[in-house]
């Protein structure tokens, strides 16, 4: 509690002191507009959120931080105010190391004592040794000088340096540092919050996304001192980069510091600045160490003229034993991380505006640091806060605020992005359940492709054209949904666009107007349910098709029957892996079959990392071929295709290319894979997103593109209607071409 109240002190006090600073001024920078502050704020907020590390296992309620914030934020009439409004925001964290800075906090402050500028060492008296850290130190004569003290002072003091000083008296604390141990040194090290990918919210992912602590092995300084130890002192001031070394002395009695001017621990880890405008810089911390930074004695900032009462002070205590011993410090002071789910607020499908401007803070963030595809964004998304942000704050109603988040997920550009969660959503199709069927649009009509639960949808039929719905065009429906629904490539975006168009709530109900071969036409009333699309498909995965050539269902074969197919397989020439839909995870145990030539990757994974050391930076992964003990399949393999082949089933089409060079047939794929992960917002919607870029083994983008069939053939309507599969039968005439087999079977097994 007394900490508490001291940290809260200090950041009253620094406040007071800029508020102080900060009145209006000839040359002052101009107070950004309420929306650029929100804009900048939400910057901020981010930061903090995804990447201070006291959120990965303290209570706090960041959320709320930033709500309370808001309208202090926009009301703010000067830059005094403006600053005062973020400083509430961050004091939350009660950390002194995150925070505005004051204009006093720069390195164009009172300048340094020029004579410790030029020396590298003095004497203070005869007997203590004053080593000036901002200049080199040759360890040669630095070793002989202190078999002659017996106490040193240590200056780190950067006031007035340059701005690489730290850098340089880092690097030369490593040097000297030894020569004044008689014993070994462990020094803790820092540890800051890992994001591998962005960890879903609600539904679980295959892609493996974690949140961690990165903790860093420290480092162990073996003793070189030439004699008994010395009493050391550290001298330091408010641009002081705090080395852990330093504090690890400190925290076990073997040295005391001095500080001249305010300091905190902030100085000891790594932070990151965030502009707001208005000549503000906030600071954020982005990592901790597990050592307490506790001076012996607080100096005020010297004047250029005045004395060194800092420099005194460490002669008074150089020349006074230490009593006593401080414990040693730990690493297992830090608590450990505890992850925490964000909350949806399920409860206000109409948030206020708090909460909404949260909904666009919180996507927009995680996006900006997670998406692994914003580089093919049509958009730049750093325009996205404030072009949406009117979108949010007006919204006058459930309806307006759920569509803006579904037409700002649009910008992703991603077949993977889908929404659910809210009534508003699933009013209109964009959120909610498919139909029990499936239609692909052909030669501009809705068709009839199968039907996965007859008695959810009685009279409809493969072939039939959708013609109406709820007795208006279906295509105007499709229309109406184009601002909220996404895809990766032109003819997936309509794929989904027509299976959105006939989706709704779970166990709702439309009705369709159809028309059959022969043009008669008639309604059907359907029924949605998460059950229909649960039901088993039926028939074989696998036949012979004659002519040594077997047929595969890659949408109903199971991992378990796959060395059983191979075996019924072994003897055809050719086998043709129907791969327009969504598979069951086979490729895995398909893979060894096919990788006769040994090829030692399938494809190449990249995920966005986020850590105190990393922004943008990538993790790339190349994706091992599964290998087994298993004969291998020598014949000729092609993979069926088209805008139903997606994300798995494209992961399934790179491991074949890569494994024996299948050939693919059909249309182009539905250019989205990534393991799917997931955000929550408020009003209870959740937003899925690919996790990870996925790309061919040699690099090439596959994410926007897609599978490229070598053989194109898109099925005409007339076939459909008939019966017939036309891509099956090119991809046999194409078999043929290629020596195997001997004529043509036409139809579809299916």
């Amino acid at each position: 509690m007394l900490r508490t109240l001291l940290t809260r002190f200090i950041l009253a006090a620094g406040l007071i002191a800029w508020t102080a600073s900060a009145a209006p001024t000839p040359n002052a920078p101009e107070l950004p507009s309420p929306e650029e502050r929100l804009n900048r704020l939400a910057r901020l907020w981010g930061q903090v959120k995804y990447r201070h590390p006291s959120l990965a296992y303290k209570s706090i309620d960041w959320d709320a931080a930033l709500m309370t914030a808001l309208p202090r934020v926009e009301a703010a009439k000067d830059r005094a105010a403006y600053a005062a409004a973020v400083q509430d925001m961050l004091e939350a964290l009660n950390d002194p190391a995150t925070r505005i800075l004051r204009p006093d906090e720069r390195q164009e402050g009172t300048p340094a004592d020029p004579a410790r500028t030029r020396e590298p060492r003095r004497w203070e008296g005869k007997d203590v040794l004053v080593v000036n850290m901002g200049v080199m130190q040759p360890t040669a004569p630095l070793r002989e000088e202190l078999t002659r003290a017996k106490a040193v002072i240590l200056d780190l003091r950067a006031r007035g340096l340059d701005a690489r000083a730290s850098e340089s008296m880092r690097q030369a604390l490593g040097e000297v540092l030894p020569l004044l141990l008689t014993q070994e040194l462990q020094v803790p090290g820092p540890r800051a919050v890992y994001h591998s990918g962005y960890r879903p919210q609600t539904i679980s992912s295959s892609g493996g996304f974690a949140t961690s602590f990165l903790s860093s092995t420290g480092e162990r300084i073996s003793p070189q001192a030439p004699g008994k130890a010395l009493p050391l002192l550290f001298l330091l001031d408010d641009q002081s980069s705090v080395d852990a070394r330093v504090l690890t002395m400190k925290a076990q009695g073997l040295a005391q510091l001095i500080t001249e001017g305010r300091l905190d621990d902030g100085s000891s880890v790594e932070r990151t600045r965030v502009d707001l405008g208005a000549g503000l810089t906030a600071v954020v911390r982005l990592s901790e160490l597990g050592v307490p930074l506790r001076a012996d004695a607080v100096l005020p900032k010297r004047s250029r003229s005045g004395k060194d009462e800092a420099l005194l002070k460490a002669l008074e205590l150089a020349r006074k034993p230490v009593r006593g011993k401080a414990p040693k410090v730990r690493e297992a002071d830090l608590p450990p991380g505890r992850w925490q789910a964000d909350q949806a607020y399920a409860d206000m499908p109409y948030p206020d505006r708090p909460h909404r401007l949260l909904a666009l803070f919180r996507m927009w963030n995680i996006i900006e640091f997670f998406y692994p595809y914003k580089h093919l964004m049509d958009q730049d998304w750093d325009k996205a806060l404030s072009t949406f942000l009117p979108r949010f704050s007006k919204a006058k109603d459930a309806a307006e605020y759920a569509l803006a988040v579904a037409e700002m997920s649009t910008l992703l550009k991603d077949g993977h992005t889908t929404l659910h969660g809210h009534p508003e959503l699933e009013k209109r199709g964009i959120a909610g359940v498919l139909a029990p069927f499936e239609a692909m649009e052909l030669e501009g009509k809705a068709v009839v492709t199968r039907v996965w639960d007859e008695a959810a949808a009685p009279g409809l039929a493969p072939g039939q054209l959708i013609e109406t719905y709820e007795g208006k065009p279906l295509a105007e429906r499709m229309d109406a949904l184009k601002p909220y629904v996404t895809a990766s490539t032109p003819t997936h975006l309509r794929h989904r666009l027509l299976a959105r168009a006939l989706s709704g709530a779970e166990g709702s109900q439309a009705t369709v107007g159809v028309r059959d071969a022969a043009g008669q036409r008639k309604q059907v009333r359907f029924t949605r349910s998460m059950q229909s699309l649960q039901k088993p498909p039926t028939g074989d995965a696998w036949r012979m098709l004659g002519n040594g050539v077997g047929y595969v269902d890659l949408t109903r074969l199971r991992p378990t029957d796959v060395s059983t197919m191979f075996e019924k397989m072994k003897s055809t020439k050719a086998l043709v892996f129907d791969m327009r839909g969504y598979p069951n995870g086979t490729v895995w145990a398909i893979a060894p079959y096919l990788n006769a030539r040994k090829a030692p990757y399938g494809a190449i994974i990249e995920r966005n990392i986020v850590s105190a050391e990393e922004l943008g930076g990538r993790y790339k992964y190349f994706q091992p071929l599964p290998q087994a003990d298993v004969t291998p399949y020598v014949g000729r393999t092609v993979m069926l295709i088209d805008e139903r082949t997606i994300s798995q089933a494209e992961y399934t089409g790179l491991f074949l290319e890569a494994a024996n060079n299948t050939t693919f047939i059909g249309t182009t794929s539905a250019g989205a894979d990534g393991d799917v992960t997931n955000m929550v917002l408020p009003g209870g919607i959740a937003l899925l997103f690919s996790g990870d870029d996925v790309r061919h083994v040699d690099g090439r983008q596959l994410q926007r593109v897609g599978l490229k069939p070598q053989v194109f053939v898109r099925p005409s309507l007339a076939s459909v209607q008939k019966g017939q599969d036309e891509v099956l039968e090119r991809a046999l005439k194409y078999l043929v071409s290629k020596g195997v087999g001997t004529k043509v079977t036409g139809g579809t097994p299916r």
